[in-house]
């Protein structure tokens, strides 16, 4: 199912190589669990990690990029391949600039999907911003597009299905899925 996407709003997804994802709040629901020793749970949703799969699989490289550090980073990073970590970054844009000194892109080719005040330089420059429906309302002027779902609770799947539809990529990178029938 795809959202009805108007043409100012394809131009902007069409050139999306990289997707530049804020954890807290995006890739979580943004709540922080802590044990009594100080080390922390965070919850991701498996949809929204087989999305940015589906997404590396098309070409299309993401980013995290985070004000707070967090061994869960870490590993999610790890288990779903994702190269370019940036944590600990109270200026995003300093990592910002590093993906695109590092990556050869321009701003019209990455996107960002962020839900606080910290995400907004990042949003301001992309060629895509995007904002969850729980984000602060100060990030609501500068978002492009405003998921459905919330944070943590697949609104990043959501980008990414509509990233592939948009971009013409969605049939190719599923088809593996949908192979030939089985007979029972």
């Amino acid at each position: 199912m795809q959202a009805t996407i108007d043409e100012t709003l394809r131009s902007r997804i069409l050139p999306v190589r990289l997707m530049v994802l804020d954890v807290d709040g995006v890739l979580t629901d943004g709540r922080i669990i802590y044990h009594d020793d100080g080390s922390e749970i965070k919850a991701f949703d498996v949809q929204d990690g087989h999305g940015i799969k589906l997404l590396q699989r098309a070409g299309i490289e993401v980013a995290l990029v985070t004000g707070r550090c967090s061994k869960a980073v870490e590993h999610r990073a790890k288990g779903l391949g994702i190269q370019r970590v940036f944590q600990g970054f109270h200026r995003k844009i300093e990592a910002y600039e590093s993906i695109l000194r590092d990556t050869g892109l321009n701003d019209e080719q990455l996107g960002c999907m962020g839900d606080d005040l910290i995400d907004i330089p990042l949003m301001r420059r992309v060629g895509f911003a995007v904002a969850v429906p729980n984000c602060v309302a100060e990030v609501l002027p500068f978002a492009h597009y405003v998921t459905k779902a919330y944070g943590g609770h697949g609104a990043c799947r959501e980008v990414c299905d509509l990233l592939l539809r948009v971009q013409g990529r969605w049939e190719e990178i599923v088809e593996r899925y949908f192979g030939e029938p089985r007979l029972h």
